[in-house]
């Protein structure tokens, strides 16, 4: 824990459990701001947890709960790969709803063009780029596109977050020298990362002008904390259509006829990929509503999702 003095001190928690966290999966995320007492120059207890910004985070499907991994953050960065693992844009777009939630901007940062790129992968950026977001490429192996990252997150506490094996700990490496994260090769197997980031961590530049949240490699982004007909809200190329539906608010935009964000995927206003995204995480929503205990409020462990849905992403 860094303290306001700028020691770093071995903390622990005050009693069993923050109050404040119960139902979270974990107890305290990286970027969370606490009361601490000082017991030495090297250690702490603390005492409670001041007042989130935001959270970024998951449902952890295993525990059965909200797990946050970073706190209190100005941006997010999405890392994702020209290949080796392959793109992912699906993937992204959970992430943009989540970032829609913590009401930041997203950049998305595309790493390893040395490999090269498709045109599938050209065009998704576009979309993202049509939509506010900002895109940036680089190549952490070559050192390349990494002055451009850098002066986006000067003065920002940013949350790196993506898929295993596409390269967060290299590029926060050159970002960062000294850190020394470790990174691992991708398995030629199943051209994924291995999982080498085992929890997220908070780092600080030694100027003090750049704070990182490093973060595990994600194969799944499971949601559970947004209303399914609230959704669409959290997808700005959806947002100008919200309400001009046949069926008004209630509309699903899934089957009803006069539904006008299904017409503007008709259109071509919406990306059909991105109104996929929509259908799928929609349809997770509710399956989960489904499975929720009524008399305690609490979700039981949900079926897993084929290999196939995940591999769609």
């Amino acid at each position: 824990m860094r303290c306001e003095d700028n020691t770093v001190r071995l903390c622990t928690i005050k009693g069993k459990r923050i109050r404040s966290l119960d139902g979270w999966y974990n107890a305290l995320a990286a970027g969370d701001r606490v009361s601490v007492q000082i017991i030495s120059d090297g250690e702490g207890v603390i005492e409670k947890l001041l007042p989130r910004r935001n959270v970024f985070g998951r449902f952890n499907e295993k525990g059965g709960a909200d797990q946050a991994f970073a706190a209190n953050i100005d941006m997010v960065v999405c890392v994702t790969s020209a290949n080796s693992p392959p793109f992912r844009p699906r993937f992204i777009d959970r992430v943009s709803v989540i970032t829609e939630q913590c009401g930041v901007p997203l950049l998305i940062l595309f790493n390893k063009i040395d490999l090269g790129s498709d045109e599938h992968a050209e065009a998704r950026l576009s979309v993202f780029e049509s939509l506010g977001y900002r895109v940036l490429r680089c190549s952490a192996l070559l050192q390349q596109g990494l002055n451009a990252l850098r002066e986006s997150i000067l003065g920002k506490t940013a949350v790196f977050v993506g898929q295993s094996g596409t390269g967060k700990s290299s590029i926060i490496n050159v970002l960062m020298p000294g850190i020394d994260r470790k990174v691992a090769a991708i398995s030629e197997k199943y051209n994924r990362g291995k999982h080498t980031t085992t929890l997220a961590e908070l780092f600080f530049s030694p100027e003090g002008d750049i704070a990182v949240i490093d973060t595990p490699g994600f194969r799944r982004l499971a949601m559970r904390n947004i209303e399914p007909d609230d959704l669409s809200a959290y997808f700005p190329d959806m947002m100008p259509f919200i309400g001009k539906c046949a069926f008004g608010a209630s509309c699903s935009h899934t089957h009803e006829s006069g539904c006008a964000i299904m017409d503007a995927v008709q259109n071509g206003i919406i990306h059909y990929d991105r109104y996929e995204s929509y259908l799928r995480i929609r349809s997770e929503l509710e399956r989960s509503r489904q499975w929720k205990k009524e008399e305690t409020g609490k979700f039981r462990k949900t079926p897993k999702f084929r290999l196939e849905d995940e591999e769609g992403w």
